[in-house]
C-alpha cells in the first residue's frame, strides 16, 4: 500500500507539474497574443507625403536622429550643419489638418521639454521635497505654462497617413504627422533651463533646504546641458 501510495503520490505530484506547466504556457501564450493584438490595433497607411509630388521617399531623419543620434544626420549634411554645436530638439504634432498639425508640431516644443525637465526635477529633488505628491501637482501645472524661446526650426518633414483602429470597428482617420527639428545656442539654452529649475524650486522646497536644492540644480542644470536625454524626443547637442 505504501508503495500504491508513493506512486499515487508522484502520479498527482507529476500531473500538478504538468498543469502548472501547461498553465502557464497558456498564460504566456495569452500574453503573448495579447501583446501582439494590441501592436495590431493601430494601423497606418502612408498617403502622402513631404516631397512625394517630386518622387522622392519619406525622409527618415527624424527616425534615424530618434536611434543614433547626430550621427545619424551625416547623410544629411545640410541638416546637420544647421545644427551644428547648438542643442537640438526634435518634436512632433498630429492633426487632420495640416496647417494645425505644424501648429501643434511647434507648440509641442515647449510642453515637451518642460515634461522632460520635470520628471528629472522630481527625482533630483525629492531629498529636499517635504511633500512629493504636492510636489508634483504643482510642478506638473508648470509645465502647461512653460515657454522656451530662442529655438529655430532648422528642418522638418511631414507624412499623410490612414490611421485604422480596430479596437473600434476598424474607425478610419485621416491624420498628418509633422516632425521639427529645433535648435537653441547652448549658453541661451542653459540659462532657460537653469531660470526654470529655480522657478520649480521657489515653489516646492522650504527655506531651510534652498541651499541644498540649488547644489542638485546645478548639477542637474549642467547634466541637461551636457547630455541628451534619455526620452522619446531628443535632446542633444553637436558634442555628444
Amino acid at each position: 500500500m505504501k508503495k500504491i501510495r508513493t506512486l499515487v503520490a508522484l502520479a498527482m505530484g507529476t500531473a500538478f507539474a504538468f498543469a502548472a506547466i501547461s498553465c502557464a504556457t497558456n498564460q504566456q501564450t495569452a500574453s503573448t497574443e495579447k501583446k501582439e493584438k494590441k501592436q495590431r490595433t493601430i494601423e497606418y497607411e502612408n498617403i502622402d507625403w513631404d516631397g512625394a509630388v517630386a518622387g522622392k521617399d519619406i525622409a527618415t531623419w527624424p527616425f534615424d536622429l530618434q536611434d543614433d543620434g547626430l550621427e545619424a544626420l551625416d547623410d544629411y549634411p545640410g541638416i546637420k550643419d544647421k545644427v551644428g554645436r547648438n542643442k537640438y530638439f526634435l518634436v512632433q504634432g498630429e492633426n487632420s489638418n495640416q496647417k494645425l498639425a505644424r501648429e501643434e508640431e511647434r507648440n509641442q516644443l515647449s510642453f515637451q521639454l518642460a515634461q522632460q525637465l520635470n520628471t528629472r526635477a522630481i527625482a533630483t529633488f525629492n531629498e529636499v521635497i517635504d511633500n512629493r505628491e504636492q510636489a508634483q501637482e504643482t510642478i506638473n501645472a508648470t509645465a502647461s505654462k512653460a515657454q522656451f524661446t530662442g529655438f529655430e526650426r532648422v528642418a522638418e518633414t511631414w507624412i499623410f497617413r490612414l490611421k485604422t483602429d480596430h479596437s473600434k470597428n476598424d474607425k478610419k482617420t485621416e491624420e498628418y504627422t509633422y516632425y521639427g527639428l529645433y535648435v537653441c545656442d547652448v549658453d541661451v539654452f542653459q540659462q532657460q533651463v537653469d531660470k526654470y529649475l529655480s522657478d520649480i524650486i521657489g515653489q516646492v522646497v522650504k527655506s531651510e533646504n534652498m541651499q541644498r536644492a540649488n547644489e542638485l540644480r546645478e548639477g542637474l542644470v549642467k547634466e541637461f546641458t551636457d547630455n541628451p536625454l534619455p526620452q522619446q524626443d531628443v535632446l542633444g547637442s553637436a558634442e555628444d
